[in-house]
């Protein structure tokens, strides 16, 4: 059984989505698990940053589009040869005469976000803010589309008593196609292997430690939330800034529903 002395739990949730908050809540019932379902109709809302600034986080927009293209280049080659690829490209927009898109191109269009997934943004927040002021050490922030795998709670268990809570994201879940490369370290026993540069793999299954969200809360309060990047590239974008360690899990024990086709998407991108 989960030991939640250490752990708090919050599902961000859209109520009209009934049937996922019912199979959620059996999947919690039967592991005996208690969880805060965060909605569109109980969120703070969180200071905003518009496309108009050209810098995230304090970082330049350039800095930011070169990790978000590792990532993309993953898909295709290595981690370590995607990275070293950004860096060349990075190297070689100071000097390019053409519009500066080698190392922005992976940004996506400067253009306000609809509000349900500024909402979304917030959601997530106000799950980290929640997770806080519970004084647990690690926050799971789970999305109602997360489908835990057989055993995920044990191994989540483990994860929470093993892994030192210090500035530390970890993925639990698939997305995107993002997958191990041939350059990333053999997952551990937990199934964690380290990602560099600190990535986000969507946001439907995470955890957190507590030391990293305030990170991450006080960059929202210094810089705001960028009110075009979707909430996952804002976090990875944030995680430069903060130094913070990531690691991504395979095999994952969270499947994200509305990829995977248990459900069907509420966003065209989610």
């Amino acid at each position: 059984m989960l030991d939640m002395s250490a752990l708090s739990i919050f599902v961000v949730h859209y109520s009209k989505l009934i049937e996922r908050k019912a199979n959620l809540t059996r999947e919690f019932l039967g592991s005996e698990i208690s969880a805060r379902w965060v909605t569109e109709k109980d969120f703070k809302s969180f200071k905003k940053s518009d496309s108009s600034v050209q810098q995230v986080f304090g970082s330049s927009s350039k800095i930011v589009g070169m990790d978000l293209g590792v990532n993309s280049r993953s898909l295709v080659f290595s981690r370590r040869k995607a990275r070293w690829q950004g860096y060349v490209l990075f190297l070689r927009s100071f000097i390019s005469k053409q519009p500066n898109t080698l190392t922005t191109g992976s940004l996506p269009e400067r253009k306000t976000l609809p509000n349900a997934w500024l909402e979304l943004q917030d959601m997530h927040l106000t799950a980290l803010s929640m997770g806080i002021a519970s004084s647990s050490k690690w926050i799971l922030v789970l999305e109602d589309d997360a489908v835990p795998t057989q055993n995920a709670f044990e191994l989540l268990d483990l994860i929470v008593k093993e892994v030192k809570p210090n500035n530390i994201w970890i993925n639990l879940n698939d997305g995107a196609g993002l997958k191990r490369t041939s350059s990333d370290q053999k997952p551990n026993e937990l199934g964690l292997f380290r990602v560099r540069p600190a990535a986000t793999r969507c946001a439907t299954a995470y955890l957190v430690s507590a030391d990293l969200a305030r990170g991450l809360l006080k960059l929202v309060e210094e810089f705001g939330m960028p009110d075009w990047l979707p909430i996952d590239l804002a976090y990875q974008a944030a995680f430069r800034k903060l130094k913070c360690k990531s690691y991504w899990q395979e095999p994952v024990i969270f499947i994200q529903g509305s990829e995977g086709g248990q459900y069907q998407s509420n966003f065209q991108r989610h």
